[in-house]
């Protein structure tokens, strides 16, 4: 059966991605560039052309799954859909000339396992692991000699750079990037949403999400974490007042109990889990106690009587209700005290580790507002704790703002 594309006009700077005939295509591409539309269209000429298999793998299992559905829509709208076989379970299509299509993440690497791809598209590949490209899909497109496109907006310049570079050099002709494609290349995002984008979010943010920048330090929240790693762990001294967060830990994640001085340096750090709730109180008031430290807890959630409990033990204790908004507030306060320097801590690797891989992710739409997590699999456990303890010496005396008194 003869099979072909259709319904895909191409933009310029698409059709420059598709004349291309390298090996490993990498795009850099600002959001809503149309990365998706041009790697699936990308997977389906090879389906058409070569047959095989065919992978598209996201960072995540929602982002496959995502791309899933839109594979799903194309083939409603075009009335391909009743020639082809689609398994939701699995997120594959097979279609009528023995071609197979399968989305996968690449949180976890041992399902990639596999052989002879004709094309592999990674997505958001600036945010894939490193490992999963070279210890995995790597091999997988060996015995075939597979075609692979990374398509991503970047994220610093971690691998995904490196192999940018690569593309834009002459003397590496299996490599093929064009220039950095930005938001502004599609026709569909208007100015007037550029502009509010531009207008609304960090210089940085805008520079690399939307006019596909590679920055150092990818952009990150925290700004000088290494520089600012100098103060030492020391017991209270008379006269000092001292300011405490504590983060709660909820299933699988640590409670964290962090004291910073009048001065912004960290001198106590405590960090565990899988402890009674009686035997973390009693460890969180003796600290607390020992420096006469004023308490910002997290209170959402089981915070809440947790709360309770360390007020009726005679802690100088304020909650902190966490909404989207008041997290955005409490952790740009740490990125601007790591920023100007106004902040001290201590060189823990585990705490050091949660601060550089902390980052932002934008909500969908060309204005998108910032939120701020750990990346899926990672703790934050530290951050949040050291970002209330900032929170409780900037806004004291009284921690009057979020009080649950």
């Amino acid at each position: 059966m003869v099979m072909d594309v259709i319904g895909f006009s191409p933009r310029p700077s698409q059709a420059e991605v598709f004349a291309s005939k390298a090996r490993f295509l990498v795009i850099d591409a600002g959001r809503r560039w149309g990365k998706s539309l041009t790697g699936l269209n990308w997977l389906l000429q090879g389906v058409c052309d070569e047959g095989g298999v065919h992978w598209w793998v996201a960072p995540v299992y929602a982002q496959s799954k995502m791309a899933f559905r839109q594979m799903e829509l194309a083939a409603k709208r075009g009335g391909a859909e009743q020639l082809l076989r689609k398994s939701l379970s699995e997120l594959r299509w097979e279609f009528p000339n023995g071609a197979v299509m399968e989305f996968k993440s690449a949180d976890n690497p041992d399902n990639l396992r596999g052989s002879g791809l004709k094309r592999v598209v990674i997505d958001e590949a600036a945010r894939v692991r490193r490992d999963v490209w070279e210890e995995v899909i790597r091999p997988a497109v060996s015995d075939t000699h597979g075609r692979v496109m990374f398509i991503s907006t970047p994220k610093g310049k971690n691998y995904f750079y490196e192999l940018w570079t690569r593309g834009q050099d002459a003397l590496q002709p299996e490599y093929w990037s064009p220039k950095p494609l930005p938001s502004t290349d599609n026709p569909m995002i208007s100015e007037q949403d550029i502009e509010q984008a531009r207008r609304s979010l960090p210089a940085d943010v805008f520079a690399q999400e939307y006019m596909a920048e590679f920055l150092e330090n990818q952009a990150g929240v925290f700004r000088g974490i290494r520089e600012c790693a100098r103060s030492v762990r020391m017991g209270p001294v008379p006269g000092e007042v001292y300011y405490a967060g504590l983060d709660l830990a909820r299933l699988t994640d640590f409670t964290v109990l962090t004291i910073l001085d009048s001065a912004g340096r960290q001198v106590y750090l405590d960090r565990y889990n899988t402890l009674d709730w009686a035997v973390q109180k009693r460890r969180i008031i003796e600290a607390v106690r020992e420096y006469g430290a004023r308490l910002l807890i997290d209170s959402t959630g089981i915070g809440d009587p947790i709360y309770d409990d360390l007020r009726r033990a005679g802690l100088a204790v304020s909650g902190y209700k966490f909404t989207s908004v008041s997290k955005k507030q409490l952790i740009e306060a740490l990125m601007l005290a790591f920023e100007q320097r106004q902040i001290s801590i201590l060189d823990d690797p585990v705490q050091r580790g949660e601060l550089e891989v902390f980052e932002y992710t934008l909500s969908p739409g060309s204005g998108g507002q910032v939120h701020y997590s750990a990346p899926a699999g990672y703790h934050d456990d530290c951050v949040i704790a050291l970002a209330l303890a900032w929170w409780a010496r900037s806004a004291s005396p009284g921690l009057r703002v979020w009080s649950l008194a």
